[in-house]
């Protein structure tokens, strides 16, 4: 298998030291994996950047998910499967950044002549925003990773190390607030300009 180790890290009493949340044996495991981990996330990402971003983010996330481990040779295929998931959300989101920036390019350039389409763009992207500011932390947390960012429900439930239907429920929850809120400002936006009409 790709990830297969040939040494053992961690004795059994490291292990258990671990999973009690000791920072040194903690140290010691990303000291062990990060090389390897890292040669194997740059030769797709090409980018000291975003490989140091995605080993932090796989190092977290097994820091935090620690108590799932069954023994120490699990962790480096743990570690591993959380690399590849991350690459793969990393390349979603690099895939709908473009198509996003490609689109906002040709849409914006079509329509210069149309200043008040543009405007009204504008204040709706500025009307979501302050809606989005507004929700609990936890649901303006997780909207913003699976609207904007591309995110999957398993892939923020181990980001944010909740179960998968938290996650779900609280997407379900902070669409619905958005909803129901933009209804009501454009509702009465429009009853004013039936008004002056």
């Amino acid at each position: 298998m790709e990830y297969e180790q040939d040494f053992e890290v961690l004795s059994d009493r490291e292990f258990i030291q671990f999973i009690a949340g000791n920072q040194e044996v903690f140290r010691k495991i990303f000291d062990s994996y990060h090389r390897r981990l890292y040669s194997f996330v740059f030769s797709f990402t090409k980018s000291h950047h975003d490989t140091e971003e995605i080993i932090q983010d796989t190092f977290v996330t097994l820091y935090t998910n620690r108590e799932n481990l069954r023994d120490a040779t699990g962790i480096y295929p743990y570690l591993f499967v959380v690399a590849k998931r991350l690459l793969i959300s990393e390349f979603r989101k690099k895939v709908v950044r473009s198509k996003y920036q490609h689109y906002i390019a040709f849409h914006w350039s079509e329509s210069t002549t149309n200043t008040q389409d543009q405007l009204a763009e504008r204040e709706l992207s500025s009307t979501l925003d302050n809606l989005i500011a507004k929700l609990p932390k936890k649901e303006q947390q997780v909207y913003k990773l699976n609207k904007l960012e591309g995110m999957s429900y398993q892939e923020i439930a181990e980001k944010c190390g909740q179960s998968k239907n938290t996650v779900k429920n609280q997407i379900i929850a902070a669409s619905k607030k958005l909803r129901w809120k933009l209804d009501k400002i454009y509702f009465l936006n429009l009853l004013m300009a039936l008004t002056i009409l």
